[in-house]
């Protein structure tokens, strides 16, 4: 039988295949680009064939490439979950999720005590951080992103689209007077989520304002600036302005009367959130049983939203007064819920 290569030469090769750079795998690792450089070079000697193409600035994977960068993630996907199930009898299944941190606290972590009480076998790892890490290399199970879906290497579902509209606390309103146009809102202070102003993902006052037919406003730059969704959401409970919220992250602040939604107009997000999990591993029972019920929370919070239904609301209510918190019906598991359609039907 021929010699295996080593397995930490076959990690840093599927480091640098899954990145397409020597650079990158280097900062990834904490190693030298040249220290990269020389153990896949190494490699592709002991093999006996070349697993990279070095082209000008960039390299490229070979068909042998390609079939070896495949295997060997798997293959380091079935060590990471072989190592996690080496656990003392008795001890709970661990389930590791990632995803940003806003969705994390906003979205994720108030509904999770539900799957907890529904799964308490299952004991839940979340990781908050903004990037799609290797799910392989770090031994995570799942990660729920706001993205275009474009995850390659990965199982991907879309669990929900979501819609963006003008929030702010009732003291706000109650110090400024109804706010019954366009006109009245911009003369408000605006709060910026910085983060989305170059992301792409539609969530941002220029694209909204763009989207409602104001591409005259030039309000767009002004205002207070915030790192993340989270913290302007904050700011608008606190008084401090109008903030461009997705549903998604302000469904239970809008329920409880925190925020009012100053008019109704919303518009649909770039982004939707999508699931993305590892092929080999798509049928482990603590996955199946989370996807279940993350599937069933996001159909509950979409509802039957279409873009048309909200271009024919915003049409019926050009032009209102400030939304008065609505009441909220049990769903019948114990607790008061609202859905984004409801959010957006306010």
């Amino acid at each position: 039988m021929a010699r295996l290569p080593s397995l930490e030469t076959l990690r840093i090769f599927a480091v640098a295949a899954r990145n397409l750079s020597f650079t990158k795998a280097a900062d990834e690792l904490h190693l030298t680009q040249s220290a990269i450089s020389h153990r896949v070079r190494a490699l592709e000697e002991e093999l006996g064939l070349p697993l990279f193409k070095r082209l000008t600035r960039r390299i490229e994977l070979t068909r042998a490439g390609q079939a070896l960068a495949q295997r060997v993630n798997h293959a380091v996907g079935d060590i990471s979950r072989a190592v996690a199930d080496l656990k003392p009898m008795g001890k709970t299944p661990r389930l590791t999720v990632t995803m940003g941190p806003s969705a994390a606290s906003r979205l994720l972590v108030p509904r999770l005590p539900q799957f907890l009480a529904q799964n308490p076998d299952i004991e839940v790892q979340l990781i908050s951080d903004p990037q799609l890490i290797d799910l392989r290399a770090a031994g995570v199970d799942l990660a729920i992103r706001f993205g275009r879906g474009t995850y390659p290497g990965y199982t991907v579902t879309k669990l929900m689209q979501d819609f963006v509209f003008p929030v702010c606390s009732p003291r706000l309103i109650a110090q400024h007077g109804p706010i019954t146009t366009i006109d009245a809102l911009l003369e408000l202070p605006l709060l910026h989520d910085s983060s989305t102003e170059s992301d792409g993902s539609g969530s941002d006052w220029r694209s909204w304002l763009e989207h409602i037919g104001r591409v005259d406003a030039d309000c767009c730059y002004e205002g207070q600036r915030f790192s993340d969704a989270r913290l302007v959401i904050e700011a608008a409970v606190h008084g401090l302005g109008v903030a461009l919220a997705r549903a998604s992250l302000v469904a239970d602040p809008l329920a409880n009367g925190t925020l009012i939604r100053p008019l109704r107009h919303a518009a649909p997000t770039a982004f939707a959130y999508y699931l993305v999990g590892l092929p080999e591993a798509a049928s482990a029972g603590k996955i199946v049983r989370f996807t279940e019920w993350l599937h069933a929370e996001a159909a509950a919070m979409a509802g039957e939203i279409e873009v048309s239904d909200l271009q024919a609301q915003e049409a019926r209510n050009s032009e209102i007064p400030g939304d008065s918190p609505v009441r909220l019906a049990a769903n019948g598991r114990g607790r008061n819920t609202r859905t984004v359609s409801d959010a957006l039907a306010a």
